[in-house]
C-alpha cells in the first residue's frame, strides 16, 4: 500500500511539473497573416458577378476564425511589412447553378448547386507556390432545397479545410477548434 501512494505521488509530481513546461510551448503558424485575392472565373465559366463578392467575403470570414491567424486581407489593402503573409487565390473552374425545386422535391443529389475552383495559395514574399488544390462547393439540399447561393459558404468551408490543414496545424494533426 505504501508504495503504491509513493508511486501515486510521483506521478501525480511528474504531470504537475510537465504541465509549465508545456503550457509555454506556443505553437506559432509560419503565416499569421493571410491575404484573400479577387475569386478568378475561367473563361466559358458562367458564374453570376454576386457570387464571386460573396465568396470571398465567406473566405474571409471563414478564415479570420482560424486559430494562429491574426489578420485576413483583401486585395488591395497594404499588408504588414516583414511579415509572412499566405497569398490565397481561386479561379472557378465550373459552375452549374442546378435547380431548387428538384433538390427540395427529388433529393439524393438531384438539382445540386456545383461551383469548382483551382485554389492555389503562395508566400507572399517569394511568390513560391505552397498549395495547389482543386476544391468544390455543393448546396444538395436545405430548407425547401436550399438555395444555390449557399454553395458558396460550402466552398469557403472546403477551401478554409485545406488552408487549415496545410498551414495552421502541428505535423498535419488538425488544429484546435477557432473561437
Amino acid at each position: 500500500m505504501k508504495s503504491l501512494l509513493i508511486a501515486g505521488t510521483a506521478f501525480a509530481a511528474a504531470m504537475f511539473l510537465a504541465v509549465p513546461a508545456t503550457a509555454g510551448d506556443k505553437w506559432q503558424p509560419k503565416y499569421p497573416f493571410i491575404q484573400v485575392k479577387q475569386v478568378d472565373v475561367q473563361p466559358g465559366v458562367d458564374l453570376p458577378p454576386d457570387y464571386q463578392v460573396t465568396i470571398v467575403e465567406d473566405l474571409i470570414k471563414k478564415l479570420s476564425k482560424v486559430k494562429g491567424v491574426q489578420q485576413v486581407f483583401r486585395e488591395g489593402e497594404a499588408l504588414p511589412d516583414g511579415q509572412p503573409v499566405l497569398v490565397v487565390t481561386a479561379t472557378v473552374t465550373k459552375f452549374k447553378k442546378g435547380n431548387q425545386a428538384e433538390r427540395y422535391l427529388v433529393g439524393f443529389g438531384a438539382g445540386q448547386t456545383v461551383i469548382e475552383t483551382q485554389l492555389k495559395c503562395f508566400d507572399s514574399a517569394t511568390k513560391a507556390l505552397l498549395l495547389d488544390q482543386k476544391v468544390d462547393g455543393r448546396e444538395v439540399m436545405g430548407i425547401m432545397g436550399g438555395k444555390s447561393e449557399n454553395a458558396n459558404g460550402g466552398l469557403a468551408n472546403e477551401i478554409t479545410g485545406y488552408i487549415k490543414q496545410d498551414f495552421y496545424s502541428r505535423d498535419g494533426a488538425p488544429p484546435a477548434p477557432a473561437n
